[in-house]
């Protein structure tokens, strides 16, 4: 079961030189994350010097929330560069709103989720991190894994486990 958690990067436009400007570059990609993921413009380094050539790829670096995004590039053409981060950035609370609607379709009931992961998540596709899961009184782990760049979720319910020291019936 796949959620879509966030969003690729548009590409975006620079003035024609012999080279790309590092600063419009940073300027452009720092202003697209900060409309995607509604945070305040983060910080990003590109190299000094792309060749304004079709066909010059980059990488530049942006932190978001003390986690580094390694953000690949490329002239596609005149005026032109493609970004796109080679890492998923899943906004935890809108995991969790994603989560508990299907869950909540799973059990007939209200559910709600609370995740184990900064309030954004800079993560590479195989990565995993907890939630827990309460169903009325009921609490259950959720093992969440991120399965793409874009920030597609899988998660799987752990089995209910009663807590030490819980009176058995």
């Amino acid at each position: 079961m796949a959620l879509a958690a966030a969003l690729a990067l548009a590409g975006c436009s620079v003035k024609a030189r012999s080279t790309v400007s590092a600063r419009d570059l940073e300027g452009e990609i720092s202003a697209q994350l900060a409309r995607t993921f509604h945070i305040a413009k983060p910080t990003v380094s590109c190299p000094a010097k792309v060749p304004a050539l079709t066909g010059s790829k980059f990488t530049c670096r942006a932190t978001l929330y003390g986690q580094t995004l390694v953000v690949n590039g490329e002239v596609t053409g005149l005026r032109k560069v493609e970004v796109k981060p080679a890492q998923a950035v899943v906004v935890t609370s809108s995991a969790e709103g994603a989560l508990a609607k299907r869950l909540t379709k799973t059990f007939r009931q209200t559910v709600s989720v609370s995740c184990d992961a900064p309030a954004l998540l800079v993560a590479a596709p195989g990565r995993h991190f907890g939630c827990t899961v309460a169903v009325g009184t009921i609490k259950r782990q959720l093992a969440v894994t991120v399965t793409g760049r874009a920030g597609a979720l899988s998660y799987r319910l752990l089995p209910y486990r009663r807590a030490a020291g819980a009176a058995a019936r």
